[in-house]
C-alpha cells in the first residue's frame, strides 16, 4: 500500500525561524517512513503577491498530487502556500499558526500591516481545510475563535533531548574566550525589537555590580541588527558578544549558563525549549506560549517590556551557580514530559490520520 503523499511548506535561511526547523527534524524523523513527504520551501519573503512563486508551487502540487499540504504560518508567505493549494485543487490543507501580524509592536508599513491583518490572515484561515496551533494561549485567540470543525487543535513545537547536554562544554567556551568562572548569558532569535533586546539592554545596564565576569552571548540576525548592537554596545559591566547567524546554537547552548527571552510576544519557541532541553535555567517575559512552558518550572517569568522586573529576576540566577542547577534540571524535565520531539511527532501523526481519515 502506497504512503500518503504530504508536503512540508516552509519558509526562510537556515537557522533564522522555527517552523523551518520543525520541518527539518519532521522530515528527518521516523514519520518518513509512514508518509512521502515533498518540500514546498521558499527561502526569501513576499513584499506583495509573487505570481512566479504561485505558478512555481501550483506545478509542483499538480504533479505529486498530496494526499495533505501542510502549510506553516499565517502572514505572507502562508498565505502564498494555501493560495497554491487550493488553486492546484488539493483536497486537504493544514494551516499552523505560528504567529500573526496583530502581534507586532514596530509593524513597519501601516498599509502592509492592515492588508495582512484583514486580508491576507483570515483568507489564509479560510481556505484552510483544518487549522491548528502551536500552544494553548494561540489557540484562544479572538481571531481564531470562529474555526468550528476546522480548528485539530494543539500540536506543539518539540525539541530533542540530548543526552550528554555539556558534552561540548568546555571547547566551546574555550572557542569564545570565556573564563571557567565566567557566567555566560545567551539569548538566542531573530534579530529584532519584538524580541525585547530594547528591553534587555536597559536591563544589563541595571545588574549590580559582581566580581565575577558577566558575558552576554547573542546569537542571531535581523533586520534591527545595527540599532541592537548600538543599544547593547553600553551594557555597564556586562560583557556582550554578538555572534551573528549560527547553525551552531546546541553548542552554544552548552556553553552557556542562563538563557534569557525577553520578547514582547510569542507563540511556542524552539529557542526557548531547546535551552531548557540542554538544563539551561530561563528568564522569559510572561507572554504567549513562555507562560504555559513554564508553569511547571525551568525559569522565572517577568513583566513583559520591564528592564528592572528582567534585571531582578537575573541577578539571583547570575550569583548562584547551584540555583541555575536546580531550576535549569526542572526545565529539561519539563521538555522530556511535555515538548520532545517525540511528543511533537505523535501529536502530528495523530492530526495527520485524523484529517486523512476524514476523506476515506
Amino acid at each position: 500500500m502506497s504512503r500518503p503523499v504530504v508536503v512540508q511548506h516552509s519558509a526562510g535561511a537556515p537557522g533564522a525561524n522555527g517552523p523551518l526547523t520543525a520541518v527539518r527534524r519532521v522530515l528527518a524523523s521516523p514519520l518518513a517512513d509512514r508518509y512521502e513527504f515533498v518540500r514546498m520551501h521558499q527561502h526569501a519573503g513576499n513584499g506583495s503577491l509573487n505570481l512566479p512563486l504561485l505558478r512555481e508551487w501550483v506545478r509542483l502540487l499538480r504533479r505529486v498530487r498530496p494526499d495533505l499540504v501542510h502549510v506553516r504560518g499565517l502572514q505572507n508567505e502562508g498565505f502564498h502556500g494555501v493560495l497554491a493549494a487550493r488553486l492546484a485543487g488539493c483536497p486537504r490543507v493544514l494551516v499552523t499558526v505560528h504567529g500573526t501580524v496583530r502581534d507586532l509592536r514596530q509593524p513597519g508599513r501601516p498599509w502592509r500591516r492592515r492588508l495582512l491583518v484583514h486580508g491576507a490572515e483570515p483568507l489564509t484561515l479560510r481556505l484552510a481545510t483544518h487549522v491548528g496551533t502551536v500552544c494553548a494561549y494561540a489557540a484562544g485567540r479572538d481571531f481564531l475563535s470562529d474555526l468550528g470543525a476546522k480548528f485539530v487543535g494543539v500540536i506543539p513545537n518539540g525539541v530533542p533531548l540530548p543526552t550528554r547536554p555539556h558534552a561540548a562544554r568546555d571547547r566551546v567556551r574555550a572557542e569564545l574566550g570565556l573564563r571557567p568562572d565566567d557566567v555566560a548569558m545567551i539569548a538566542v532569535s531573530r534579530l529584532t525589537w519584538e524580541k525585547g533586546y530594547g528591553v534587555l539592554a536597559d536591563a544589563v545596564r541595571r545588574l549590580p555590580p559582581s566580581a565575577t565576569r558577566r558575558v552576554l552571548l547573542v546569537a542571531g540576525d535581523g533586520p534591527d541588527r545595527d540599532g541592537i548592537a548600538a543599544a547593547l554596545a553600553d551594557a555597564g559591566q556586562v560583557e556582550v558578544r554578538l555572534l551573528g547567524n549560527r547553525l551552531d546554537v546546541p553548542d552554544l547552548l552548552a556553553a552557556a549558563d542562563l538563557f534569557v527571552f525577553p520578547t514582547l510576544h510569542e507563540n511556542l519557541s524552539n529557542a526557548l525549549l531547546e535551552a531548557m532541553a540542554y538544563g539551561l535555567p530561563v528568564v522569559a517575559s510572561a507572554v504567549g506560549g513562555n507562560v504555559e512552558v513554564l508553569r511547571s518550572g525551568g525559569g522565572r517569568l517577568v513583566p513583559a517590556g520591564d528592564p528592572d522586573a528582567l534585571a531582578a529576576a537575573l541577578t539571583p540566577l547570575l550569583d548562584d551557580a547551584a540555583e541555575r542547577r536546580h531550576v535549569g534540571e526542572l526545565g529539561r524535565k519539563v521538555v522530556a514530559e511535555d515538548y520532545g520531539l517525540d511528543v511533537m511527532l505523535g501529536r502530528l501523526d495523530r492530526v495527520y490520520q485524523q484529517i486523512l481519515g476524514e476523506g476515506r
